[in-house]
């Protein structure tokens, strides 16, 4: 297993309300966001991560311990949205 930082792009909605002017639609921008997790599944089209696992799954040595795999907090990210994912520790 890989623990990484994902930095990725996410709509922002310009108002409170609902309605902007022309103007305030046309300085939005997306929010950039950080998130970190685990790699569950990554392929062309996307990465999947959980920032949660069992906490019976990992051993303090790193030696997986349950082959059942329980994740929480999951999130799937399109690779088009990503600006970079950088690996922070393997985890065996």
């Amino acid at each position: 297993m890989k623990l990484v930082q994902i930095i990725w792009l996410d709509t922002n909605e310009t108002s409170d309300s609902g309605w902007c002017s022309k103007e305030e639609a046309e300085e939005a921008r997306p929010c950039r966001v950080a998130s970190y997790g685990i790699v569950v599944k990554e392929n062309e089209d996307f990465i999947t991560i959980a920032a949660d696992t069992d906490a019976a799954l990992v051993e303090e040595n790193g030696n997986v311990l349950d082959a059942d795999d329980l994740f929480g907090m999951v999130q799937c990210f399109p690779k088009g949205c990503i600006e970079s994912i950088t690996p922070l520790k393997q985890i065996s």
